[in-house]
């Protein structure tokens, strides 16, 4: 086990072998129950837990997504990466909703903002509205968001980046990468943000 977090009456352990996080009701630490599985290999350095929106936020190592954030529904629905924490290892979250996380590339502690919070409407995407033609693909797939002009970065399970481009309304994939799964990451310049999982064949 790596990654230890109390919330409200729980406690949270996350297994590094497993991918995944379990918990303990207090306060006997009797039955152990699942609480979500890191799509992918997340390498857990450390957890911090969001039980009101019922988050758990994951320090990862050797990825280019150093802080992972999954619900219940096993979904990664929000991501913290390199070019903001290099290496991230302990984490808290205080009672403000700020993200307290080390860095030891850097030896700095930084704080993060988050209390506004991730929008979700349920499909895994957060403020804008995109749509993949085919899930699972084969070969190519387009993603379409109307009146949409951001960034578009493409990670696979081990957390790397494959690709990266600029997104205006629509944008194809046609990449020569293995089969698998992917997660597909569009951004605005507002800061709104989609998250895909998507499937290739």
């Amino acid at each position: 086990m790596t990654g230890l977090s109390v919330a409200g009456n729980n406690v949270f352990l996350s297994s590094r072998n497993q991918n995944r996080c379990y918990y303990y009701n207090l306060p006997n630490l009797t039955i152990r129950k699942d609480f979500s599985y890191y799509l992918g290999f997340s390498t857990t350095c450390d957890i911090a837990m969001n039980a009101a929106d019922s988050l758990v936020w994951v320090a990862s190592e050797n990825t280019s997504l150093t802080i992972k954030c999954y619900d219940t529904d096993n979904t990664m629905v929000d991501y913290i990466g390199v070019d903001m924490i290099t290496n991230a290892r302990g984490m808290a979250l205080d009672p403000d909703g700020c993200l307290w996380v080390s860095d030891i590339d850097n030896d700095k502690l930084y704080k993060i903002d988050l209390t506004e919070g991730i929008e979700d409407n349920g499909s895994g995407i957060q403020g804008l509205s995109v749509v993949p033609s085919a899930n699972p693909f084969s070969g190519a797939v387009t993603i379409q968001a109307p009146g949409v002009n951001a960034s578009i970065a493409i990670f696979d399970l081990h957390g790397r980046q494959v690709e990266s481009d600029n997104f205006q309304e629509s944008w194809t994939w046609n990449s020569s990468a293995p089969a698998g799964t992917y997660v597909f990451v569009i951004r605005d310049d507002q800061g709104s943000s989609a998250t895909l999982e998507l499937v290739k064949i």
